[in-house]
């Protein structure tokens, strides 16, 4: 049924002045050197984080290097899906606890569909009564493309992992597959939870968006629903209906706005009124933007650049910009993750020091009204 509904993207709603002032960005070397490893996990992207308690920050990564890094080149290394890390909040010195899986033929990926020939790269999510909600882009090879594109993302699952705080080779997981619909919005590139409900920021159907035009929806579901994992939970924010109304079906979705990515973050920040979306503009280069809205449906304000990423080769390219608040420390700042990638294999073997994050800090004011 839902097959036959016409997701028809309204206008975005009116973009007011962000009400955002960068005072400074800058690289973060230290943040940066905690992911430069030569043995072992040696390169990942994705590079998203999820509070886990007042102790402990989790880091979500997609496709992984393993091996060991050489007199300047890759050593028997071995590309997985998804890695984990711990990174302790109480003493900033201590290194990264990384986790992957390990089967017969060696390293592997922790988690993984259940369908054969595909696999997961990490979302966002959140813990929300002792259970983490994470949400994953189901993925497949496809022949075409270039170097480092060969990929269709054609599906999105929800797992609920009822033991976070284990090492992640031992989590209990339940899954919950989005409807297989080619007019269903492509959620979890983002995620927030707020006022009873968990909000999931989605991409519009992969037709109906084009070159530098990706627009954004959101979806949202009462907390207390959440461990049911059923579609008929999900209501979608909608312009039937009046302002800031949200609908049963993915029926008439409203941009919220148009330069969205695949992976960002909305998120509180210390010393800001309301919610910031960082992302990378529409997913690929080297634009860190920033997004300020006072309730998730928005009226989001207009975009605000606030760092260039520095890379001069244009075999490199960037992407995947996020905010991590659990990591600042005082009003206004941003800790922020960027990732890089070469494309061709060849390359990442002989040039391995491309493929870890990049860490950066901002720090912005508040100029708008309290």
């Amino acid at each position: 049924m839902l097959a036959m509904i016409a997701i028809i993207g309204s206008l975005s709603l009116a973009q007011p002045a962000c009400p955002l002032e960068l005072v400074e960005s800058k690289p973060l070397p230290a943040l940066t050197k905690k992911f430069q490893h030569t043995e072992g996990w040696t390169g990942g992207d994705g590079a998203q984080t999820i509070r886990l308690s007042a102790d402990r920050t989790l880091w979500l990564f997609a496709d992984t290097w393993i091996g060991r890094i050489q007199d300047g080149k890759r050593v028997k290394p071995r590309m997985i899906n998804n890695t984990f890390a711990w990174q302790s909040l109480k003493n900033a010195d201590d290194p990264f606890r990384f986790f992957w899986a390990k089967a017969e033929a060696g390293p592997d990926a922790i988690l993984k569909p259940l369908d054969k020939g595909t696999w997961y790269w990490p979302g966002d999510g959140g813990i929300i009564d002792g259970k983490l909600y994470l949400f994953c882009k189901v993925i497949r090879r496809r022949e075409k493309g270039e170097p480092g594109f060969q990929f269709d993302w054609f599906q999105n699952e929800l797992l609920q992992i009822a033991n976070p705080l284990d090492e992640p080779t031992a989590w209990k997981i339940e899954r919950y597959r989005f409807a297989d619909d080619a007019d269903q919005p492509r959620l979890g590139v983002a995620c927030m939870m707020d006022d009873g409900f968990l909000y999931a920021f989605g991409l519009f159907p992969e037709k109906q968006c084009k070159p530098f035009n990706t627009p954004l929806c959101v979806a949202r579901i009462q907390k207390k629903l959440l461990p049911r994992m059923k579609r008929e939970d999900w209501e979608y924010h909608s312009d039937i209906g009046g302002a800031n109304a949200y609908c049963p079906l993915p029926n008439s979705l409203i941009a919220l706005f148009r330069d969205a990515p695949a992976e960002f973050t909305v998120s509180t920040v210390r010393g800001i009124p309301g919610y910031v979306a960082v992302y990378t503009q529409f997913g690929l280069g080297g634009n860190v933007t920033v997004r300020h809205t006072m309730q998730p449906e928005g009226p989001w304000s207009k975009s605000l650049k606030i760092y260039q990423c520095p890379e001069m080769d244009k075999n490199i390219f960037q992407y995947g910009a996020k905010n991590h608040p659990e990591l600042a420390t005082r009003d206004g700042q941003f800790v922020i993750t960027y990732c890089r990638n070469i494309g061709a294999l060849a390359d990442h073997i002989r040039r391995p020091e491309v493929y870890f994050p990049q860490a950066i800090e901002a720090t912005l004011r508040w100029k708008g009204n309290p």
